[in-house]
């Protein structure tokens, strides 16, 4: 209140923006060891393997974009792979209705913005990496009809116009594996949540077999020739449409490798032997007891 009367409304909002500012730019990723105990349930059920880690600098940022999975499960192995590979933390754009979910929160924990555009500036001012999805929602919750790893994202120029104003170099990025370990059963509607919900039903699956993700980094498509000229419409569909060939051609190398991977079921094979030794100890329990009862 007092803040209020001495700088009045404008200055305050400006003051308040600063600290917010402030506690983008001086946020630091947490240590690698807690990474590696928080997920380490996650690589129990998933298996993971990356192509195209040449690719990937550590002498200068990148703005990373990639094809967003059913539900987001490839972002915890994404951002951790990148992290414990590399030494690369990149810092994930968010749509703004995931702010005001209970996830909130941990999002920004994990170095997470909303992704606004003076967010974007800022970060890239201060030189990060920095990663975005352009299908957000749409692709984290795609529907029944929609076809696996399909991008989903109609006309959107925003990431590119940023990458040109920037020039930032654009780090095309694929991931496979997590839509075929899910079946879609149906669009649960969400009418009631219209103008709330970038969607406009849920898609409920069910889990079938555990599999292998892959990720796959193309090289770094640079941005320099366009001498940061984001207003001009016709370099950001330029870019836009490179880099998206660039995701989709990385889509089909990674699905032609899972076609032929002999691990690509490997977690859900050492499951089902885990299930196996279990139900045949429990059996040879039963019989050992039996016989000792007998006895």
């Amino acid at each position: 209140g007092h803040q209020l009367t001495t700088q009045g409304p404008t200055r305050t909002i400006e003051l308040e923006q600063e600290v917010m500012n402030q506690d983008i730019i001086s946020w630091t990723p947490p240590p690698l060891e807690m990474m590696n105990a928080i997920l380490k349930p996650y690589y129990c059920l998933f298996n993971t393997e990356i192509v195209g880690l040449e690719h990937i600098p550590t002498d200068y940022p990148c703005f990373y974009v990639m094809n967003h999975s059913l539900y987001g499960l490839e972002m915890p192995a994404m951002v951790h792979r990148l992290y414990s590979e590399k030494g690369v933390f990149v810092r994930g754009l968010a749509d703004h209705t995931h702010w005001m979910g209970p996830h909130g929160p941990l999002l920004r924990q994990c170095g997470a913005v909303d992704g606004s555009r003076p967010n974007v500036d800022l970060l890239m001012a201060n030189k990060q990496n920095v990663l975005v999805y352009p299908g957000g929602g749409q692709e984290i919750l795609k529907p029944k009809k929609t076809m696996k790893y399909e991008l989903m994202w109609k006309e959107r120029l925003g990431f590119a116009r940023m990458a040109i104003k920037n020039r930032y170099p654009i780090l095309p990025c694929a991931c496979v594996g997590t839509e075929d370990m899910l079946d879609i059963l149906f669009d649960l509607p969400l009418s009631f949540l219209k103008g709330i919900s970038p969607v406009s039903a849920l898609p409920v699956a069910a889990p079938n077999s555990l599999q292998k993700i892959y990720f796959w980094f193309g090289k770094p498509i640079p941005t320099e020739k366009y001498q940061g000229d984001a207003e001009n419409t016709e370099f950001a569909k330029e870019l836009r449409d490179m880099t998206k060939a660039a995701i989709e051609s990385g889509i089909k190398e990674m699905q032609a490798k899972q076609a032929e991977d002999p691990d690509r079921y490997l977690m859900a094979r050492v499951a089902k032997d885990i299930r196996s030794a279990q139900s045949q100890a429990e059996e040879l329990l039963k019989s050992l007891w039996g016989s000792i009862k007998v006895d």
